[in-house]
């Protein structure tokens, strides 16, 4: 049962610690690949370290079930001299119900996570199909993109069988040729990067922990490093000038754009931020440093306890006791 202690004092650890160290770390957008990567460590760490915990404090509980003293004495060691059973079965079947609550809550977990990928899939589907119809004759435009008539200036990427660039009439009047292509260039590195597979998944944690700093935080620092990601892609191929006055040609929220909450706009998130990134591209090493950092700390802890766990440690493990 101390195994299962373990991992949750290191989740609560990342929980309340993590957020404010990951968003020093990835403010100034140095590196946003490997921004996206810690992050996502983050909370993958976390929610392994849920699972293992529940599934260790369940096969420990079965297995002493009849030897209360020797379970309470693995998870309380400092108080091993008070662990002689004398609590009686009341506190025995409570444990065990904390157990099954436990388990049933990861289950929970898991179901509201599927549930809400689900919706954006269909969220993305439907929108697909408004979009189509809003074309008329499906009407393409450069690259092939998806030209629909809008009010305001947008242009944004759908995924799917076929993936879709959508713009609207007006960016086709704001946009010049060069920017043009720095826009598609920007979109197509979002669906050549899948970011909508990673942005979907965050936002469905998101959505099924909206009580956690660390994955609500999660889901908008990853969707912004991803804007950073592919501002990158366009600025290496057509400039950092010619995609920043993309940027600002069509920079308008996404509530006027009318784009869909799981498409991936290139002027819809955090503009402001990404054009002073691209105009002064400053990369300081002490933010590259706190993010390998906080990168092997994720890695390497969880490591570190289950290799304790597997071998036994008296730190991490129900100690025999005859």
């Amino acid at each position: 049962m101390s195994a299962a202690i373990c991992l949750l004092a290191y989740s609560l650890v990342v929980l309340v610690l993590g957020p404010p160290l990951l968003r020093q770390a990835s403010a100034s957008g140095a590196n946003p690949r490997l921004g996206i990567a810690v992050w996502g460590t983050a909370m993958i760490s976390v929610l392994g370290a849920w699972v293992a915990a529940a599934a260790l404090a369940a096969v420990d509980l079965h297995r002493h079930w009849y030897q209360f003293d020797r379970l309470l004495a693995g998870c309380f060691a400092v108080l091993r001299a008070l662990a002689t059973g004398g609590y009686g079965p009341a506190l025995q079947v409570g444990l065990a119900l904390l157990t099954a609550l436990s388990v049933l809550a990861m289950g929970v977990l898991a179901l509201r996570a599927v549930a809400a990928l689900q919706r954006g899939r269909r969220h993305t589907r439907e929108h697909t199909e408004a979009a189509h119809l809003a074309a008329r004759g499906g009407a393409r435009g450069p690259g092939g993109a998806l030209i629909v008539d809008a009010p305001a200036s947008c242009v944004y990427c759908l995924p799917g069988r076929p993936n879709t660039i959508v713009i609207s009439r007006p960016a086709l009047t704001a946009l010049t040729e060069a920017q043009m292509d720095a826009v598609l260039t920007h979109e197509r590195a979002h669906l050549d990067g899948h970011h909508h597979l990673l942005l979907a998944s965050t936002r469905a944690l998101a959505r099924a922990l909206p009580g956690s700093q660390l994955f609500a935080e999660g889901n908008s620092e990853i969707a912004r490093l991803s804007e950073m990601c592919a501002d990158d892609v366009a600025a290496r191929q057509h400039g950092r000038h010619t995609v920043v006055d993309a940027l600002l040609a069509v920079a308008l929220p996404p509530s006027a754009t009318g784009a869909a909450e799981p498409a991936l706009g290139a002027a819809g998130l955090a503009v402001a931020d990404r054009v002073e990134r691209l105009l002064t591209p400053s990369y300081p090493a002490r933010a590259r440093l706190i993010q390998l950092a906080l990168l092997g700390a994720f890695l390497f802890v969880p490591l570190v306890l289950t290799v304790l766990i597997v071998a036994g440690s008296p730190l991490c493990i129900t100690p025999n006791m005859s």
